[in-house]
């Protein structure tokens, strides 16, 4: 019998229903045995975890299988996202803030760490914040000294922001003092993302940016994505959770990335 979760357990199970959305999210359905096979644990494992994913209106399982909740996934998403590794977030978002100046334009993605930067710009302020995120769009609006720019473009449910050709072109219209983003995983000295839309975003506030910073937790560092972003020796600094092992936190500083512990 699986022995009952600690606290170490338990960021286990939260990395293994985020592996358990993505899959979903690809393949839209999937078999229970093979999900098991997959993250190595036992059925009732599995089982559990479904459990609490179904609760959330996330999935639905059906004769040996589970499946995504079409009607639900899409809005869900980055619900579930957000409510993960809360604390890890807010820390990395209280360091980032110490790389932003009264008086700096900042660009920021959709990611739901860097959506944590809300609670803490106020340090900072006055500043102007550009960005496709809506979770920060609705955050900031009433914010007197934070001067807000929305980029337009489609609205990606999912995401929870706005993506396409008509925010990419709204992105390079500025140039801005401070970049911060997140990703879905880092592999090797590279982080990915699973979606070509969301990559060309980020890659364009990359561009217009003085300085580039990259907001890490330790979930990051066990999933794969399909899509290169960029090179870590790209930003000017990579704030990582201390939560993640010192051989990895070891590899990127041989490697020439910029670490900042938080």
């Amino acid at each position: 019998m699986d022995a009952p979760e600690t606290p170490q357990v338990s960021s286990k199970s939260e990395r293994r229903r985020s592996e358990i959305i993505r899959v979903l999210m690809e393949a839209g359905t999937a078999q229970i045995k093979d999900l098991a096979a997959r993250l190595n644990v036992s059925l009732m494992t599995i089982h559990r975890d479904l459990n609490d994913l179904q609760e959330q209106g996330l999935v639905r399982r059906v004769r040996g299988s589970v499946q995504a909740e079409k009607s639900m996934l899409f809005e869900s998403s980055y619900l579930y996202r957000a409510r993960q590794h809360v604390d890890e977030k807010r820390r990395l978002a209280r360091a980032a803030v110490a790389h932003i100046e009264p008086g700096n334009a900042v660009v920021w993605d959709d990611s739901s760490t860097t959506y944590h930067v809300c609670e803490f710009i106020d340090m900072v302020t006055p500043v102007t914040v550009i960005t496709n995120a809506l979770p920060v769009m609705e955050r900031l609006r009433d914010m007197p000294e934070v001067d807000l720019i929305g980029l337009g473009g489609r609205y990606h449910r999912g995401y929870n922001g706005f993506f396409g050709m008509a925010c990419e072109r709204a992105i390079r219209s500025y140039h801005v003092d401070v970049a911060l983003m997140s990703t879905t995983t880092i592999q090797g000295l590279a982080m990915f993302t699973q979606d070509e839309q969301v990559l060309r975003s980020k890659q364009a506030m990359m561009e217009i940016a003085r300085k580039k910073i990259l907001l890490v937790d330790e979930s990051k560092f066990h999933f794969s994505a399909l899509n290169y972003v960029a090179d870590l020796v790209g930003f000017d600094c990579v704030l990582i959770s201390r939560s993640v092992s010192a051989e990895t936190i070891a590899r990127l500083r041989d490697g020439g990335v910029r670490v900042e512990l938080v």
